[in-house]
């Protein structure tokens, strides 16, 4: 075999292992929208198109209430607008801009709903190139790639419309394209372009400037057509914040309050959550490869100071993010562990080459890569990852019945399905965790006066929070799954619940 067919045949090969990556995933993909995140980016990816990012609250209008009710009325993934009696988007522009574009060119209903698992596949291409652009060989860049396409966080975020994976997949374009600029300088505008839609898609990847600029040549020109790429799409991001928070520096995260979420005292729980979990999901050999790789000399310094950054700087900035545990919230981690991986990887290669007989050299990097790759598998199947799609789905079908089966003149309180509300139906809704009995009252009383019924649609979890917000004499009268349909009784007063 030539010199020649060799890299061919090993690129058709790593071509025809991401389609299937990415045909495994579709197969398993969450086709709906519902909770918070996935519901707020479709909803904004339809408003992009149709020119109405901010708007009125359908049910405060049909209601005639006052613009002062306006937060009854806005669903999830939704903040108050610019002015008063409006709502916009909670979320940026970027990943509901995927959105429209798939659903533009695919259809709405498949489109949308593969761009992560096309991402993440275009992830794979990109960390297994990034590897070989930092002089890993194909083993060791293939075996970086392998337990990433293995991670269960990065598996479950990729098979639901969720930004995670394409904002993993634009740090992933700007290293690579900064990694190359070395050879040619235009590679540098990519590069810029790529962290500004990282950006874009979520703002905190602003963190990856530090990894980013120890992969692109430090020289003025090459940082000059850097920023050339990224200035466009800092243009776009600040017309899309004047827009819909009143200011090209406004963001919904802050009028949402999840900056407030930041806290110094969040560290050490974050950080021993984050590390434990990482270890579980690893073992112990990538995060403790990573690390080592800071001594191991034969590697370039700044390959390896780009290497620990990249892990390091989501890391660190995530462990001071809500003292909460859940394993969905490792996804925030995921533009950085490409990092991690790599750096686990050059120390690998490192170590492996100073093994003189071959047979230990196969032994020790078959351990590294089987032992993660074993955890992996079984995370993945005791968190039971690929089973997310049935659970999704309550939220279309809850939606349809209750179009199917409500009178014309309805309106209904909930709180977790007023994302799918606001996509799938046409229907008049309102937000229970905004009310109180106060509010309610003033909600009942309007609605009664022009001939709505007053319904409940909610999740279990939900179903005990009726008293303290609605009180009123609820009777339920159905149920989908685990979702029950209520009927308050007109002109009701105190908290009567009838099964």
């Amino acid at each position: 075999m030539s010199s020649e067919a060799t890299p061919r045949r090993r690129a058709v090969a790593l071509l025809l292992a991401a389609a299937a990556y990415a045909a495994f995933l579709s197969s398993h993909a969450s086709f709906s929208v519902g909770g918070s995140d996935s519901s707020g980016y479709a909803n904004a990816a339809r408003r992009l198109l149709v020119g109405t990012l901010v708007s009125r609250p359908r049910g405060l209008d049909r209601l005639g209430l006052p613009d002062r009710l306006a937060p009854l009325f806005i669903p999830l993934g939704f903040v108050p607008g610019p002015r008063p009696g409006t709502m916009a988007p909670v979320y940026p522009v970027g990943f509901p801009a995927h959105f429209a574009a798939a659903g533009l060119l695919g259809g709405w209903e498949r489109g949308p709903y593969v761009v992560s698992p096309i991402a993440a596949a275009g992830c794979l291409l990109l960390l297994y190139s990034s590897g070989r652009e930092l002089d890993l060989s194909p083993f060791w860049s293939a075996a970086a790639t392998a337990i990433f396409a293995a991670l269960p966080i990065f598996v479950f975020q990729a098979i639901q419309p969720m930004s995670d994976v394409v904002a993993t997949f634009w740090c992933l374009v700007a290293i690579l394209a900064g990694l190359r600029s070395r050879r040619r300088a235009w590679w540098a505008t990519l590069a810029g372009g790529a962290f500004g839609v990282a950006v874009l898609v979520r703002p905190t990847d602003a963190l990856l400037v530090i990894p980013l600029l120890f992969a692109l040549p430090i020289t003025v020109g090459t940082l000059s057509l850097a920023a050339l790429g990224a200035l466009p799409i800092a243009g776009l991001a600040a017309a899309y914040n004047a827009e819909c928070y009143g200011g090209p520096f406004r963001t919904g995260y802050e009028r949402a309050g999840v900056t407030a979420a930041i806290n110094l005292h969040n560290f050490t729980a974050r950080f021993h959550y984050y590390g434990r979990s990482l270890l579980r999901m690893l073992s112990p050999l990538p995060p403790l490869a990573a690390l080592a790789v800071a001594a191991v000399s034969t590697v370039p310094g700044r390959r390896r100071a780009l290497a620990l950054s990249w892990f390091g700087v989501f890391f660190v900035f995530y462990c001071f993010y809500g003292p909460y545990e859940s394993f969905a919230f490792l996804r925030f981690l995921l533009p950085g562990i490409p990092g991690l991986l790599l750096a686990a990887a050059l120390a690998g290669q490192a170590a492996a080459g100073r093994l003189r007989r071959r047979g230990a050299r196969f032994a020790a990097a078959a351990i590294v890569l089987l032992l993660p790759l074993y955890l992996e598998i079984r995370s993945l199947r005791e968190v039971g990852v690929l089973g997310i799609a049935r659970g999704e789905s309550i939220y279309p079908d809850i939606s349809r019945w209750v179009s199917r089966e409500l009178p014309g003149r309805s309106i209904i309180v909930t709180a977790y399905a007023s994302g799918a509300l606001e996509y799938y139906t046409d229907l008049s809704y309102a937000r229970w965790d905004a009310m109180t009995p106060e509010s309610f009252e003033a909600f009942r009383a309007a609605a009664e006066a022009k001939g709505y019924r007053v319904f409940a649609l909610l999740f279990p979890e939900e179903e005990k929070e009726i008293e303290a917000h609605m009180p009123g004499r609820w009777r339920r009268v159905g149920a989908l799954r685990q979702v029950g349909l209520w009927r308050l009784d007109r002109g009701t007063a105190g908290a009567i619940i009838e099964r």
